[in-house]
């Protein structure tokens, strides 16, 4: 747990009140986006507790910026070369592009904030991650968007210079980092999904009594509280110095239920006015719908769990189980 996470909450909180129309300028200024990287290698300092916080802080208001592409490709980019101002994002690929050339042709589909990045961040299985410069002139980039209005653009190259940056961390690492990511920026929109919820039932009045006093009303609430103690419970386990093997995918599991059924939950207790477009509710359903499968699906997840089950064995399953305490 970040012992800053307080006040790191506390300034998120500050920032999204006051309605900065360039709040995204105004985390950078302030070196939020490069919290979890070493002073030394440019970035904030900190640990990547201290950025999940930022990162479900920021969900918890509906509030789509780039904090988890950018402080992830900046976080590979600090081991191999000195960081500068320039935004950049990241990509996961399946398998390796061919580079050897030292230039890159292909399309790339879902590239994160690619319009507004200088570089882009390619990290694919058994293979260095590479990094292009997306204001060269060989790059086109499309613009697209998903369910949540945030961009997940179309970039093509065509025989764009590609650098092998040595030395970065795995494809592993920065797969795991990223659901982890993910994990707590679902897990704040579910929060903030929760909190909008319970305000509304608990004023909205319906023959003369709230709406929380409707026993259905307050099961589905309850139920809706459930998921959220065991997302966080989960995010907790995976945080920990020395999580369990499989607390990634159980935290990826877990949070995507939770934005499943706290999205539905939220817009039948809501009714109609949940999918006005002036009320806040569909900032945060449709960022769930939208992050809850970020890096890969919830059965993607399912499946890799029960590969190492089945790789374990039923006597290695209740090994770990009762070894670790979990």
């Amino acid at each position: 747990m970040s012992q800053y996470a307080d006040e790191l909450r506390s300034l998120v909180d500050d920032l999204a009140a006051s309605g900065n129309p360039d709040l995204w300028n105004s985390l950078v200024g302030l070196g939020l986006p490069r919290v979890g990287i070493d002073e030394e290698r440019g970035g904030s300092g900190g640990s990547l507790d201290d950025l999940l916080v930022v990162v479900q802080s920021l969900a918890g208001h509906g509030i789509g910026v780039p904090v988890v592409e950018a402080s992830t490709a900046d976080w590979v980019l600090s081991h191999a070369r000195e960081l500068d101002a320039e935004p950049s994002t990241v990509l996961l690929l399946d398998s390796a592009l061919d580079a050897e050339s030292g230039t890159l042709t292909a399309e790339l589909s879902a590239v994160p904030w690619a319009r507004d990045a200088a570089r882009l961040v390619l990290c694919a299985p058994h293979s260095a991650p590479l990094v292009v410069d997306l204001r060269h002139a060989s790059v086109t980039v499309s613009p697209v968007d998903n369910i949540a209005g945030e961009p997940r653009d179309t970039v093509t190259l065509h025989a764009t210079p590609a650098v092998l940056l040595e030395g970065a961390p795995s494809y592993g690492a920065v797969r795991e980092r990223l659901a982890l990511l993910w994990s707590a920026a679902v897990l704040g929109a579910a929060h903030g999904a929760y909190r909008l919820t319970r305000s509304y039932v608990a004023e909205r009045e319906q023959f003369g009594a709230p709406l929380l006093k409707i026993p259905a009303v307050a099961g589905n609430l309850a139920r809706m509280r459930v998921q959220l103690v065991q997302a966080d419970a989960a995010l907790a386990l995976a945080t920990e110095a020395a999580p369990p093997e499989g607390a990634t995918e159980i935290v990826r599991i877990t949070t995507a239920a939770a934005a499943t059924e706290i999205a539905q939950i939220a817009h039948q207790l809501h009714g109609a006015m949940g999918i006005t477009a002036e009320y806040p509710l569909h900032h945060l359903t449709r960022r769930l719908w939208s992050w809850r499968d970020a890096v890969a699906s919830e059965r993607s997840w399912a499946e890799s769990l029960g590969r190492r089950a089945a790789e374990a064995g039923e006597s290695g399953v209740w090994t770990r189980i009762t070894a670790t305490g979990h």
